[in-house]
C-alpha cells in the first residue's frame, strides 16, 4: 500500500487502482481480484460460507437474548459477547433452543421452559386426475421450440446446469 501525498480527486476504485482514506491519510493499492460472487459460489470458500451461516444464526440468538436482558445492563459489548458465545455453542452442534436457554440462564438467571413443538398432522397431497389426450390432439399439444439454440449456447447452458447440480450436492451439508 502506498501513501498518496496531496488530496486525490476521488476515493474508490478507478480501473486497477483503489484509493481510500484511513486515519486521515490517503492510500493507494491495487484492486483485489476477489469478488463477493466468487466467495459465495467458489468451493474454495465453502468453509467461509458455513461460518457465515453460523454467524447469522448466532446473531439472531444474541439479539433474542439481548432483548430479555434488563435495560440497565444493556451494552453493545454485551450483545457482541452473546453472539460470540452463541457461535461457540453452535459450532459444537447445539440446537438454537438449547443455546438460547443456556444464555438466558447465564445472563439473567431465569429458567427458560421450552415448549413442546405442535404435532402437525400431514395429509396426502391433492392430485388432480388428468385426462390423457389421444391421437392427433395429443401431438399438437407438445411444445417444441421454434428455433434450435446455437451449439455454443446449448453447451454453455448444459455445463452450467451440471455445475450447479454438482455444487448443490455439497451444499446439503450446511448447518
Amino acid at each position: 500500500m502506498a501513501k498518496y501525498t496531496g488530496i486525490p480527486p476521488i476515493t474508490g476504485t478507478i480501473g486497477p487502482i483503489c484509493i481510500y482514506k484511513m486515519y486521515g491519510r490517503y492510500y493507494i493499492r491495487t484492486r483485489s481480484s476477489l469478488t463477493g460472487k466468487r466467495v459465495k459460489k467458489d468451493p474454495a470458500f465453502r468453509k467461509t460460507m458455513q461460518y457465515a451461516a453460523l454467524l447469522a444464526k448466532a446473531s439472531r440468538i444474541g439479539s433474542t437474548v439481548y432483548a430479555i436482558i434488563p435495560a440497565d445492563r444493556k451494552q453493545h459489548a454485551l450483545y457482541r459477547k452473546l453472539t460470540g458465545e452463541a457461535m461457540t455453542w453452535l459450532k459444537y452442534q447445539w440446537t438454537e433452543e438449547d443455546v438460547i436457554a443456556y444464555l438466558v440462564k447465564q445472563y439473567t438467571g431465569q429458567e427458560v421452559v421450552l415448549q413442546e413443538p405442535e404435532v402437525v398432522q400431514l395429509r396426502e397431497p391433492f392430485r388432480r386426475k388428468t385426462r390423457r389426450l389421444k391421437g392427433r390432439r395429443h401431438r399438437k399439444c407438445k411444445a417444441t421450440p421454434k428455433e434450435k439454440l446455437p451449439y455454443h449456447l446449448f453447451a454453455y447452458r448444459y455445463n452450467e446446469r451440471k455445475f450447479r447440480q454438482d455444487y448443490n450436492k455439497d451444499l446439503v451439508n450446511y448447518p
